[in-house]
């Protein structure tokens, strides 16, 4: 469920319905050009008001958004159990 509310919010809102094709849980947003820095910024703060999650500054590196599958881990590593 995480992994297609991400997906929607990428394709409805950073990419404003230009791509219609689903996105791969394992296709590299950032090296595609998806997820640029200013995009990133408005994925961050999408997460973390739809997930009630905070993410710190140390927490923004690649690995954490390189992918939907790498983010949806992410988001759940920081919801409480």
């Amino acid at each position: 469920m995480t992994a297609k509310v991400i997906e929607q919010f990428i394709l409805d809102d950073l990419l404003l319905g230009m791509r219609q094709d689903p996105i791969a849980p394992d296709e590299s947003l950032i090296s595609s050009g998806i997820l640029d820095s200013l995009a990133l910024l408005r994925l961050i703060t999408f997460l973390e008001e739809r997930f009630g999650i905070a993410i710190e500054d140390h927490e923004v590196m690649q690995e954490n958004f390189e992918t939907i599958a790498r983010m949806e881990a992410f988001v759940a590593a920081k919801q409480p159990a």
